[in-house]
């Protein structure tokens, strides 16, 4: 509880020779938490106990111990006591950085990622990649719906949502850019279907069996990054820490989470929780026509499924140099239907490229521009 070490409470030789448990008729073990919303409970006699700590508030110096329970013959998880130690410090310093609220957090060995206070239950996987994300996102939820006392049965999207951002950004850190980004696309990029019958707004997740993935993990996952995206990661950060400290523990509701956001950043954006929350929209746009004058070119934008999302367009010169102009959702403000963009040079474009990075479009195929 006090040590950055690592600590072999219980190996295979100790529950081989049954030297854990007092073997009496009945044992009784008890339990006191604060602040937690449901209680759950693991039990094994095969299992190998690993523990340690880690200061998750740098101001008070405040450490909460990481610890974890498994099959001997799970390889990943001898290492999952440090996967953990890594993730809570991650989330307490940078997204949500908020110091993790509890005084531990163990991670069993079990058959389905499932996060509950102060535990999460996750699988043994082959690729350490893949058990990391695992255990990532499902530390996560410490804070969503648990620190937060979020009901996540009506309001997946304001749970998953964020765990899945949090995943990605994390992911970033942990592994590489590359591999967070392909592994996050990999889980929405089925999402984005033109006229998918279950594909219903964001706040009706609760609604549909078959659209809840897409309206619990994917898509809210995508507004949250694209809001970040749009504000900036210092407004953003102090929006996020504004409705945290306003609602932990009150069983915030989408409303609370929206209008939090309109405070903290002194803007309405209520045209962007509407786009992104409230409609049938998703992700498609297009490079509808270039045109050149003497001050360089203007670039037509069409966003034809509707969704406000960042993009960057790439120009590549006759010369060689390539230049890329990022654009926040902000450029679709005043007009979600379509936006000019302007490259103010003397130079010629050879050709153009629509990107939109992890906000897959539904067509790419009209994302390009050759000059002719």
């Amino acid at each position: 509880m006090v040590s950055d070490s690592i600590f072999h409470i219980v190996t295979k030789e100790d529950w081989s020779s049954k030297n854990i448990t007092r073997q009496n008729s009945m044992n009784t073990w008890k339990w006191k938490v604060n602040n937690v919303t449901d209680m759950t409970l693991a039990i094994s006699d095969h299992y190998n106990w690993d523990a340690s700590s880690i200061v998750v508030d740098d101001k008070t110096k405040r450490r909460a111990s990481v610890q974890a329970a498994f099959c001997d013959t799970a390889t990943d998880f001898h290492s999952m006591v440090r996967y953990g130690k890594f993730a809570v410090e991650w989330f307490s310093q940078n997204w949500p950085g908020i110091p993790y609220p509890y005084e531990k957090m163990i991670i069993i060995q079990g058959y389905a990622g499932m996060e509950y206070p102060m535990m999460v239950n996750d699988p043994s996987f082959k690729d350490t990649i893949i058990s990391k994300n695992y255990v990532e996102h499902e530390i996560s939820h410490t804070y969503m719906p648990f620190y937060m006392g979020i009901n996540e049965t009506q309001y997946g999207f304001m749970d998953e949502g964020w765990a899945t951002a949090f995943a990605l950004l994390i992911g970033r850190a942990d592994y590489s850019v590359e591999k967070a980004e392909k592994m996050f696309i990999d889980g929405i990029k089925w999402w984005s279907i033109q006229g998918w019958n279950s594909d219903l707004p964001i706040v009706t997740s609760a609604i549909s069996y078959y659209g809840a993935a897409a309206n619990e993990y994917g898509k809210p996952a995508l507004g949250y990054l694209a809001l970040k995206d749009m504000l900036d990661d210092e407004i953003f950060k102090k929006c996020l820490h504004f409705y945290m400290d306003t609602w932990h523990g009150k069983h915030p509701i989408p409303w609370d989470f929206f209008y939090s956001f309109n405070t903290a950043s002194g803007q309405n954006l209520n045209w962007f929780w509407n786009n992104w929350f409230f409609s049938h929209n998703y992700i498609d746009l297009s490079i509808r026509e270039v045109n050149k004058s003497d001050k360089g070119y203007s670039v037509t934008i069409d966003n034809i499924g509707g969704m406000v999302v960042p993009f960057a367009l790439k120009v590549l010169y006759n010369d060689g140099p390539r230049e890329e102009i990022h654009q926040t959702p902000v450029v679709w403000k005043n007009n979600q239907m379509f936006c000019v963009i302007k490259i103010q040079t003397k130079k010629k474009v050879k050709s153009l490229l629509l990107d939109t990075g992890i906000f897959v479009d539904a067509d790419e195929t009209n994302n390009t521009w050759v000059s002719k």
